[in-house]
């Protein structure tokens, strides 16, 4: 079961956020340092809620939370047809489409709403799942980010990638 991220309690989407961020050294920032603590997390959810043409979906496994995407607007104003993909399913659910599943119906709704043209993605390079998961719903490779992320002593490659969900022509 989908439902919009926004009708969960800050204290429900911390749980999730750690499920994943402690299970997961493909994101690229810490959870502690993007939500120091809940306040901020409902703050960010309130904030994305009022975005035009924001997407954020919970997948929901046996009644429990198990996997979010958000698709958030950038706010710049020659940016503004653009938007930004992050996503997460906890370990225990991994392999059982739920990723494609969220990610579809937030593209959806997206190209429903009109008011985003353009997705952007960044994944590791060694991300084989995510990256398979994002070429199969028709995102293309725009450039390889050699050494982008440093985990501990080790580098690793960032990709970038995008989909066009409507217009955006050159």
């Amino acid at each position: 079961m989908l439902n919009d991220l926004h009708s969960y309690s800050a204290v429900a989407l911390d749980d999730l956020f750690r499920q994943i961020y402690s299970s997961s050294d493909g994101m690229s920032e810490l959870l502690d340092e993007k939500y120091p603590d809940i306040r901020s997390l409902e703050e960010d959810v309130e904030r994305l809620h009022r975005l035009p043409g924001a997407v954020a979906l919970v997948i929901e496994v046996d009644g429990a939370p198990s996997g979010y995407v958000i698709i958030r607007p950038r706010t710049q104003a020659r940016l503004r047809h653009t938007a930004e993909l992050n996503m997460g399913v906890v370990p225990a659910m991994q392999g059982r489409r739920l990723g494609s599943l969220m990610l579809q119906a937030a593209l959806d709704r997206v190209a429903a709403e009109r008011v985003i043209e353009i997705v952007y993605l960044m994944v590791r390079s060694d991300n084989d799942p995510a990256i398979r998961l994002y070429r199969n719903a028709g995102f293309e490779q725009l450039a390889v980010l050699d050494r982008d992320t440093k985990i501990g002593d080790s580098y690793r490659d960032g990709i970038l990638m995008r989909k066009f969900v409507r217009g955006a022509t050159r």
